[in-house]
């Protein structure tokens, strides 16, 4: 079976406004968030195996979703905001959790508690900070409840693997900061971060080479690299904020870049079950009604009638590229069985994205089925 598709890049062209409607005021909030704009390349035939049997390794349903940030700083580190400003900054504007992720440094959700709502929490969380070779690597630990250390490593796969590793025995979840950031983390890297579930794909930090160059991929690129490799991370949009003082596009300010977790109830332990097993989808802007992965078939619902929806494979492959037709609420794609993974990236016309999660095909009756084959578990939906 051979399909017409359209092959994408992703380019950034700088901040722009999202406008939203504080639930707790009722005031309108205005956000600046980088721009990601699809350009296109020449179309291609690509040769799509049909595979009797073919099935998803999990599947879902989901239409609900918690809003959060999983890497922002105050002045504990390099932010210039005191953390009860931080958190306070995000809960006013809409999101249902965050993590303050300063370098080397715990911040403790105990000391803030005040700041929660039945509609906002705070978790966890600290940047490990390390170098491997002169390079500079960054891993998120979240979901914990105690400093952890970095440190200075002969390579960047040892300094990647020690963080991975600190993180995980002490019960936390491991998040790939910017792999670009100075070249920091390179696809060859990857599989020393064994055991880390999420790689930020995308940032709103100016400086951190989320597009990669001439010379380097783009982070979204590595992660079809590291999928395709047998690695399984999902991909985490983040603002990197440092800046609450000045909310120009020069600097890494807030509510850029975020994730939607699967999850109805708001506490810490749905929260982390989902940052866990990779339930969640990442944006700049689209915002998606519904999930939906079932035997044979990936279906996204967008809010936005223009949305235009690619579902990408193996090595980053675009197995179809389109929009919704009059009256469509939803697109889907139907797997042949040779495509490795499905995932969709979803753009609008104002040149934001999102993106979900990677969901591994399994060619042949006789592999396991559904949930049994997930490294996760079904959404707690």
């Amino acid at each position: 079976m051979a399909a017409v598709i359209t092959c994408v890049a992703l380019v950034m062209l700088g901040a722009a406004k999202l406008v939203r409607r504080n639930e707790r005021t009722s005031e309108r909030v205005v956000e600046s968030i980088p721009s990601v704009q699809p350009m296109s390349t020449p179309v291609k035939e690509p040769f799509i195996e049909v595979v009797p049997g073919a099935h998803f390794a999990r599947t879902f349903d989901v239409s609900s979703f918690r809003r959060g940030n999983v890497h922002t700083h105050s002045n504990r580190s390099d932010g210039d905001t005191e953390p009860l400003e931080v958190y306070k900054w995000y809960r006013d504007h809409g999101y249902d959790f965050v993590a303050i992720t300063d370098h080397n440094t715990y911040t403790n959700p105990d000391e803030f508690r005040s700041v929660e709502t039945p509609g906002f929490i705070i978790i966890g969380g600290e940047e490990l900070t390390m170098r491997g070779a002169g390079r500079q690597v960054h891993v998120n630990a979240l979901c914990m409840d105690r400093k952890l250390p970095g440190g200075t490593f002969a390579n960047a796969g040892d300094a990647l693997s020690h963080g991975v590793r600190t993180i995980l025995d002490t019960g936390g979840i491991a998040l790939i900061n910017h792999p670009n950031f100075h070249w920091g983390i390179r696809a060859d890297d990857l599989p020393a971060a064994m055991g880390a579930r999420l790689m930020e794909i995308q940032s709103g930090h100016p400086s951190v080479r989320t597009l990669g160059s001439g010379s380097h991929p783009s982070c979204e690129a590595l992660w079809d690299m590291g999928l395709t490799s047998g690695l399984d991370f999902m991909g985490v949009a983040v603002d990197d904020a440092h800046h609450f003082q000045d909310p120009t596009k020069r600097v890494s300010g807030p509510g850029r870049a975020w994730i939607d977790v699967f999850a109805t109830a708001l506490d810490a332990p749905s929260i982390c079950h989902a940052l866990e097993n990779g339930l969640l989808y990442s944006s700049t802007g689209p915002a998606l009604a519904r999930i939906r992965v079932v035997d044979d078939t990936y279906s996204i619902w967008p809010t936005d009638a223009d949305a235009r929806v690619q579902f990408v494979g193996m090595s980053g492959k675009v197995l179809a590229d389109r929009k919704l037709e009059l009256q469509e609420m939803s697109v889907s794609y139907k797997i042949a069985g040779s495509e490795g993974y499905v995932r969709a990236r979803v753009l609008t016309s104002d040149g934001k994205a999102a993106w979900t999660p990677a969901i591994r095909v399994l060619a042949s009756p006789g592999q396991a089925h559904a949930n049994e084959a997930s490294r996760g578990t079904a959404p707690p939906i």
